[in-house]
C-alpha cells in the first residue's frame, strides 16, 4: 500500500510540476483575461471549470496558480535546506559554545508557531512573492538546522569521522564530504513534508490578504474570492482547494515513501 501511495504521490507532484511549467500552453485561456458577458458561469465544455465574478477562467488561474504555489514552495524549501543545513551542520559538529547559542536562538524561533510568526512579519510588510518567500525561510530554516544538528552530534565520533580526522582532513571537508553525505535521506523527507507545509501556508497568508498580490493568480486568493459567493457559484472555491489537497497529499505521499527508502532508521 505504501508503494502505491507514494508512486501516486510523484505522480501527482510531477504533473503539477508539468502544469506549472507548461502553463502558457496548457492554460485554454489567459488567466487576467476578463469576460463580463461570462461573470459566474458555470462549468461547460468551453469552461471546465467554470467563470469567475469577472469571467475569468478558472480552469486557467488554477494551472497558472501551480506556478505561484510550487515557486514559492521550492524556493522556500530550497533557502531553509541550505541556511538551516549549514547552521546544523557547523553547530553540532562544533559543540559547545557554537551550539549552546544555537539551541537559544532555535528555541526562540521555535516558540511562535509557523502560521502565526508568518501573520505577524506579512501584517508589516506589502504582498508580494518574494516577501512571502522571505517570510516563510525566516522560520523554515530551524527545522532543517535542528535535524542537521541532530544528525551530526550522532554521528561526530563515529569512526569514519576519526578516520577522516587521523588522515589531516579539516573540519569543513569533514562536515561537507563526511557528514552531510550521510544525514542527506532525512533532509530530503524533511523537505518533502516541509514543501506542503509551505504550500499550506502560503495559501493561507493569500486568503487572509497577506501573500501574494491580488491580481495574482494562487490558490488561496481564488478560495477568499470565492466564499463569498458560495451560494449562487461554490466552484469558484471547491476547484481551488481541491488542487491545494492534491499537491499538499502529493508530497506528503511522496515524504512517505522517500523515508521508507532513504531512512532505514524510520521503517
Amino acid at each position: 500500500m505504501k508503494a502505491f501511495t507514494s508512486k501516486l504521490g510523484f505522480a501527482i507532484i510531477v504533473a503539477m510540476v508539468l502544469a506549472a511549467l507548461f502553463a502558457p500552453y496548457l492554460a485554454p485561456y489567459d488567466p487576467s483575461e476578463y469576460h463580463l458577458d461570462l461573470s459566474f458561469a458555470g462549468p461547460t465544455f468551453a469552461h471546465w471549470f467554470g467563470n469567475d465574478a469577472d469571467g475569468r477562467d478558472v480552469l486557467s488561474r488554477i494551472i497558472f496558480g501551480a506556478r505561484v504555489s510550487l515557486g514559492i514552495g521550492i524556493a522556500v524549501v530550497g533557502i531553509s535546506l541550505v541556511a538551516g543545513s549549514a547552521v546544523g551542520l557547523i553547530a553540532g559538529y562544533a559543540g559547545g559554545i557554537v551550539d549552546r547559542i544555537f539551541l537559544f536562538v532555535s528555541d526562540v524561533f521555535l516558540a511562535f508557531p509557523s502560521f502565526l510568526f508568518a501573520i505577524a512579519v506579512a501584517a508589516f510588510l506589502e504582498p508580494s512573492i518574494a516577501n512571502v518567500v522571505l517570510i516563510l525561510s525566516l522560520k523554515g530554516w530551524v527545522t532543517y538546522a535542528r535535524l542537521t544538528r541532530g544528525e551530526a552530534l550522532s554521528m561526530r565520533e563515529r569512526d569514519f569521522v576519526a578516520a577522516a580526522r587521523a588522515s589531516g582532513a579539516g573540519a569543513p571537508r569533514i562536515v561537507l564530504k563526511h557528514l552531510f553525505p550521510n544525514m542527506i535521506g532525512p533532509v530530503l523527507v524533511n523537505a518533502s513534508f516541509g514543501m506542503a507545509g509551505v504550500i499550506m501556508i502560503e495559501s493561507a497568508l493569500s486568503f487572509l490578504g497577506l501573500g501574494v498580490p491580488v491580481d495574482t493568480p494562487s490558490w488561496g486568493a481564488m478560495i477568499d474570492q470565492g466564499t463569498q459567493y458560495l451560494l449562487i457559484a461554490p466552484y469558484l472555491s471547491i476547484f481551488p482547494g481541491i488542487a491545494i489537497m492534491l499537491v499538499v497529499l502529493g508530497f506528503n505521499f511522496l515524504g512517505d515513501g522517500l523515508r521508507d527508502k532513504l531512512a532505514p532508521r524510520g521503517r
